[in-house]
């Protein structure tokens, strides 16, 4: 089956059984047919700047962070998925208003709710239903999906890190097996209570290398690690295996006992009947999102928007 290109180059791919959402570059928002991935609606910029962080909540809650740097604003909306994307302010709008000192009166359009940001998002992730999401220098918090704030925790801090750069700032937040993990770029980890943001306890993994994001999959968790690394740390056997990639790992997925990932310009497996050595197989392009399809094939969207198997043979 051929499948249409996205209308711009995309940044991410946010899906689930009702909605498949394309972010660009630019900070587009593009709903695709779940099924066939083309696309239904024009491309809307809800609000200008770019898109770094986004979930989908629940069935039809679509949940992200917009950053303009250059106006240094930042903010968290939620959109109905339901209701028809609509195109929010210019940037120019936007540079008059804060010549005006009227800056925040600008909201993300389209949205159930919109809320000015005082810190740079870093990280947000669905759990249970509720949103939680984490700002630089102060702290993780989470929300319920109307933007009612159940819990606060302070900025993590690992001790251990103290004398690396940021080596605290959060990169990922996961919900998993009923807790939230948070991990930092200096390699930190820590399970948080998702009850009431407690922490249950925290570590540091040290790869030498900066930590860029983060999977899991059953009993393990993958990194995308910086000078062209990747990890995989088994916590329940200690194990932490670290190896070369050709470049930044963009998404990857666990499947069948083994890691799917794709990244810049090739397509990896690891794990399975190969253990602790990885396959490779290249491709043209940078692939940043793995989609699973009805009939259980694997399709990889690459930075240019277009669709392609994943190309490592996965009956072998």
């Amino acid at each position: 089956m051929e499948y249409t290109d996205t209308p711009s180059p995309p940044s991410m791919l946010l899906s689930n059984d009702e909605h498949c959402i394309v972010v660009d570059t630019e900070g587009g928002i593009v709903r695709l047919h779940p099924q066939r991935l083309n696309s239904i609606d024009p491309t809307r910029h809800p609000f200008p700047g770019k898109i770094t962080e986004a979930t989908i909540v629940g069935a039809n809650l679509l949940v992200a962070t917009w950053v303009e740097r250059e106006l240094s604003l930042a903010r968290i909306a939620a959109i109905d998925l339901r209701d028809p994307l609509v195109d929010g302010p210019e940037l120019l709008d936007l540079r008059s208003a804060a010549e005006n000192g009227r800056l925040n009166s600008f909201q993300v359009s389209g949205s159930i709710w919109s809320h000015v940001l005082d810190a740079e998002p870093l990280a947000i992730c669905s759990m249970d239903g509720d949103i939680v999401f984490a700002t630089h220098h102060r702290g993780v918090y989470r929300v319920a999906p109307d933007a009612t704030e159940l819990w606060r925790l302070k900025l993590l801090e690992w001790e251990s890190l103290s004398n690396l750069p940021d080596g605290d700032v959060i990169v990922q937040l996961i919900a998993s097996n009923g807790s939230l993990w948070a991990f930092s770029l200096g390699g930190g980890w820590a399970e948080i209570d998702s009850s009431d943001g407690s922490i249950i306890r925290m570590g540091v993994n040290k790869f030498k290398s900066t930590v860029l994001d983060v999977w899991h999959g059953e009993s393990q968790w993958l990194f995308s690690l910086s000078e062209n690394r990747m990890a995989r740390w088994l916590p329940g056997e200690g194990l932490l295996d670290v190896v070369n990639v050709g470049g930044p790992i963009q998404a990857a997925i666990w499947d069948s006992g083994r890691w799917l990932i794709t990244g810049w310009r090739e397509d990896i497996t690891w794990g399975g009947r190969n253990g602790t050595n990885p396959d490779f197989s290249s491709r043209s392009n940078i692939g940043i999102h793995i989609q699973i399809t009805e009939e259980g094939n694997f399709l990889v969207l690459d930075n240019m928007g277009k669709w392609s198997n994943f190309s490592i043979n996965l009956l072998t």
